[in-house]
């Protein structure tokens, strides 16, 4: 009896076997790397989705805070908690940067939401602070904080604290140490402090020329031309750049003005109360015993009395730079914002 395979699993309606995909024996080494591949693979999507809900659920989360944070800062009654880097680094499973990218665009959109309503920002440091800790070379949050802060947000001593914070990161940057030490001075009228990090940021690479002439000017400002003098002096030993050195010169050469004008107004003075009037030549302080000796114009010209005010000038025209006091500064001073209403 002849057996017909027609319409049988495996073969054709003739009869024929139908090529069938080999199968690999489960005991095979194929077999078992092919198991292992697949495993690795599921492994890590399920990771990354673990990863990936985690982030959502933080952000999400911080999203919900910061949203009632905006109806808590008019009451401030409500305690609001960020999660702390700390908590949030083995939650990232690694992948920290990224969950500080996510939360940066977050801040960006809060900052975004109360610019364009209220204008108070009570969590804005705090959230630019978790984003550095998960990412501290995040250098456009620094700069970000260290600008929006202080001038935006009335938070001085946030945007000093974060730039310092930066400054720490990347050591080899002029420009937040800069900022550092402008704020020092513009905010909080603390001279030393504000000095100190200019002259940090003036012996970094690609500095500014006009950082050394804000040291002299500071200087000047807070210790007197004597004092500039010698910190200039230094200073010129320190920088590497011919072009920061003629700089810091130049603004020697203006200490020295300040310093000799100084001494000669004080001299006229002195003529002046001896005298009953105020002389009509430098070389008259010289004959009345009141100096020994006319001082040489850094500048190269000559000094002379002034017949109008009765001061003594550089025929150069050559005046030494002053800081200017502007309202603006007075309000950072008493910490008023310093937008307008």
């Amino acid at each position: 009896m002849r057996i017909s395979h027609a319409n049988q699993p495996g073969f054709t309606a003739g009869g024929s076997p139908v090529d069938r995909p080999s199968t690999l024996h489960p005991a095979s080494p194929a077999a078992h790397r092919f198991a292992s591949a697949w495993a690795g693979t599921a492994i890590r999507a399920l990771m990354l989705l673990t990863v990936l809900s985690t982030m959502a659920a933080v952000v999400a989360a911080a999203g919900a805070r910061l949203d009632r944070a905006a109806t808590a800062a008019a009451r401030n009654d409500e305690p609001i908690y960020l999660p702390r880097a700390e908590f949030l680094r083995p939650m990232s499973l690694g992948w920290q940067n990224v969950l500080a990218d996510v939360l940066w665009f977050r801040t960006i959109s809060y900052f975004g939401e109360h610019f364009r309503s209220d204008r108070t920002y009570p969590w804005l440091a705090q959230m630019c602070d978790l984003v550095t800790d998960l990412d501290p070379r995040a250098e456009h949050v620094y700069r970000f904080a260290g600008f929006v802060l202080p001038w935006e947000a009335n938070q001085a001593d946030a945007g000093i604290r974060l730039l310092e914070k930066g400054a720490r990161q990347f050591p080899n940057s002029w420009v937040l140490e800069y900022f550092v030490g402008f704020h020092y001075y513009f905010f909080k009228n603390d001279y030393p402090n504000a000095l100190e990090h200019l002259r940090r940021a003036v012996q970094l690479p690609g500095v500014h020329p006009s950082v050394p002439a804000l040291i002299a000017v500071l200087s000047a400002e807070h210790y007197g031309p004597q004092t500039t003098m010698a910190f200039l002096a230094e200073l010129e030993h320190d920088v590497d750049s011919q072009e920061l050195r003629d700089v810091v010169r130049e603004n020697l050469q203006e200490a020295r003005l300040a310093d000799d004008l100084q001494h000669l107004d004080a001299a006229v003075d002195a003529y002046r109360t001896a005298t009953g009037h105020a002389p009509l030549t430098i070389e008259a302080l010289v004959d009345a015993g009141v100096i020994s000796e006319v001082p040489a114009d850094p500048f190269g010209g000559i000094y002379v009395v002034d017949p109008l005010i009765g001061a003594v000038r550089s025929s150069t025209g050559h005046e030494p730079s002053r800081l200017h006091q502007s309202k603006l500064r007075e309000k950072a001073l008493r910490g008023e914002p310093l937008r307008d209403p």
